[in-house]
């Protein structure tokens, strides 16, 4: 009668997403952390959409038929499935507030706080909060304070999620943020390192990808933005207009930064999702800067690549050489015994927010943040759960109601407790609530000091978008194949003084070139010296005129068409150090000698660390094997950087006499034995050609 003895269902992590439901089970041993029961599924179409539950009912329905699958008896105690909510769907905000505030006066904050930021009504949210573990500080003012993260989300979110559990008959338990369940994950794993390692943790999921950054196991920054798989599935679709399952198949074959496949359909796939790779790779770092602007600058050790997105093969490359940090992809079954039939090792990182969600805060080491959805703010403050008193038993009946013979005693003990109330309200009103103002004007400054500082992060943004343009048209120009270093030096020499070209286009032998100037004869002479430079069959003004909000300046646009000689023009200059002669470097001419092309950059910081490797190679086989630097910002290897299709750095290709190449290298390996092993191999092909 008193409940003793009643049976909990087992607790299990669900991660439903529009491409797969996935269920995990742990159990904690006196050795290790055991996975008990695993299992997967496609999820059915059109019943999840972006992230949340378009249809409870038949998502529920499918869990219950992924949990009869993998044993879980429908009879006896109901599971309690934690359950990973999508970040885009949730309001984050990280509050400092004095340390040792109690929980019913934070509650109070915490309220006010979310009816000043939520998009929605208090009303219609459910909210909870918990302080971040490792954060107080001494503010200038002298006072110690902490930070508090709230988490909100609407309750109609909430309740989908119980009529979902309700099909599946399954108990709803906590609705967490993606975010910090993928922390949580990567702490117990050991990933984070020690104290004070700054992790930029990028969990890529299929509607949209969660940004972490996290000093060892406490959050500092998060923001989820809508690139994810299906972006990358989507536009693959388009480019090369399959359907999303013969997308996804080709997915996981397209190389980032490989050489360009034979296969035409897998090589539009790989430049799609290459740019959309360089989308999602620009926000990281456009996060990374934001948060910088607010705190100062910070050296980020390491970059954690989690979720569906590890799928695309080499993309932690990718994001190293973009970011220039290192990069790794998560493995949350560190130190976990599991079956390796069930979780396979390409797999692992997809499951890393799975993971944190059934992980019970005993069992990790370090003290992270929870953040549980599936509660309404109350009395008690965050972090504790919520949903509702012990007046009543799970089954709704009332508790027992036991007499006390201690009555006059407990009067005795109210009317002191009354006195003290007195006392205390005179102590607060005299002294806590001035002291409380000078805190609020000290925020109010603190506030102005953040809007201005945000309102350069938005002209940075802006200043950023429009390099990003610039670098992506140069970047095409680079890839068209044209000895552009002509074009640009024609282009240059032909613009007179006063006029300005800050757009440059080029289609096939189509060239568009835009600008501004202040005289509207300015753009009628450069058409007539581009004309007389003969690298221009044809030169036209497409457009000139004032500028609508600035008279004193004139915008102008020239249509040009390039002459068919221009690609068998060759570009001339001085050889500062040891080079190539193209023509001989190109497939079928040769001088007769054994090459090694180092592709390289001065900027890249991978190159730098392999050019020692490649210095050794040089020593033990430079009397057989001619080594040759190519740097592809010198424009005068430009022609041989489009015939080799180098799009990162650094690459080595290995050719014979005849110029042709036998082994290709690409990417720092942090050992210097590919280089020699693929070095012998050329020898041994050199000397079984040779005649004997």
């Amino acid at each position: 009668m008193f409940g003793f003895g009643k049976k909990v269902g087992p607790t299990i992590g669900l991660d439903i997403n529009s491409q797969t439901i996935s269920v995990l089970q742990l159990e904690k041993t006196k050795q290790d952390l055991k996975v008990v029961k695993f299992a997967s599924t496609l999820t059915p179409p059109d019943i999840v959409r972006e992230g949340l539950l378009s249809d409870p009912e038949a998502v529920g329905q499918a869990v219950r038929e992924l949990l009869d699958s993998a044993g879980f008896a429908q009879k006896g105690p109901k599971p309690v499935a934690s359950i990973g909510i999508p970040g885009q769907a949730v309001v984050i905000r990280l509050m400092p507030v004095p340390k040792g505030m109690p929980a019913d006066e934070l509650n109070d904050v915490v309220r006010q706080e979310a009816i000043n930021n939520l998009p929605f009504s208090v009303e219609e949210a459910n909210i909870d909060w918990q302080r971040v573990p490792g954060t107080v500080r001494m503010d200038p003012d002298g006072v110690e304070r902490e930070d508090v993260l709230l988490g909100a989300i609407q309750k109609v979110v909430v309740e989908s999620y119980q009529r979902m559990a309700d099909a599946a008959k399954i108990k709803l338990g906590r609705l967490e943020i993606s975010s910090l369940a993928a922390v949580r994950a990567l702490t117990q794993s050991g990933s984070l390192g020690k104290d004070n390692t700054l992790s930029l943790i990028v969990n890529i999921r299929h509607d949209a990808t969660d940004i972490t950054l996290a000093n060892k196991s406490v959050p500092l920054f998060s923001r989820s933005v809508l690139l994810g798989v299906e972006t990358c599935l989507e536009a693959i679709c388009r480019s090369i207009n399959v359907g999303v399952d013969e997308a996804a198949n080709i997915l996981p074959k397209i190389q980032l930064l490989g050489v360009p496949t034979v296969d035409p359909r897998l090589g539009q796939a790989a430049q799609v999702a290459r740019s959309v790779c360089s989308d999602l790779t620009a926000e990281v770092g456009r996060s990374l800067e934001f948060y910088m602007s607010q705190v100062g600058m910070v050296r980020v050790d390491q970059v954690i690549i989690c979720g569906a997105g590890t799928s695309i093969p080499e993309i932690d490359q990718f994001v190293a050489n973009r970011l220039n940090l290192e990069t790794m992809v998560a493995n949350p079954f560190q130190g976990i015994v599991y079956d390796r039939g069930q979780v396979l090792d390409e797999r692992r990182a997809h499951h890393t927010m799975l993971m944190g969600l059934v992980l019970q805060a005993d069992w990790i080491r370090e003290k992270t943040v929870e953040i549980d959805l599936n509660q309404e703010l109350d009395g008690e403050g965050g972090g504790g759960g919520g949903g509702g008193g012990g007046d009543a038993d799970e089954e709704g009946e009332p508790a027992e109601e036991v007499e006390t013979p201690w009555f006059l005693p407990a009067v005795g003990i109210g009317g002191a407790a009354a006195l003290l109330v007195l006392i205390g309200w005179a102590v607060i009103a005299m002294v806590v609530v001035p002291g409380k103002d000078t805190e609020i004007a000290t925020l109010d400054n603190e506030i102005a000091e953040a809007k201005t500082r945000l309102d350069k992060v938005k002209k940075t943004e802006g200043e950023i978008s429009t390099l990003e343009t610039r670098r992506n048209i140069l970047q095409a120009i680079v890839r068209h194949g044209t000895p552009i270093s002509i074009l640009l030096e024609t282009i240059r020499d032909n613009v007179p003084q006063g006029l300005q070209v800050d757009k440059l286009r080029f289609e096939g032998t189509s060239c568009v070139i835009g600008g501004n100037c202040a005289d509207f004869t300015k753009p009628a002479h450069l058409t007539i010296n581009l004309l007389g430079s003969n690298r221009f069959t044809t030169a036209d003004i497409g457009y000139i005129k004032r500028h609508k909000d600035h008279p004193g300046t004139i915008n102008f646009q020239i249509n040009g068409t390039l002459s068919p000689d221009l690609n068998n023009e060759v570009t001339e200059g001085p050889n500062d150090g040891p080079s190539l002669d193209h023509q001989a470097a190109l497939p079928g001419s040769s001088d007769g000698r054994l090459k090694v092309l180092d592709f390289t950059a001065s900027w890249c910081n991978p190159c730098q660390k392999m050019k020692p490797f490649v210095e050794d190679a040089q020593k033990r086989f430079g009397d057989k094997i001619e080594f040759v630097t190519v740097d592809i910002d010198d424009p005068k290897n430009a022609a041989l950087v489009a015939k080799y299709s180098v799009n990162t750095v650094p690459q080595l290709f290995f050719l014979d006499q005849s110029g042709n190449v036998q082994t290709h290298l690409q990417g720092f390996k942090g050992t210097g034995e590919p280089i020699i092993s693929a070095c012998e191999s050329l020898s041994k092909v050199a000397s079984s050609s040779s005649p004997r």
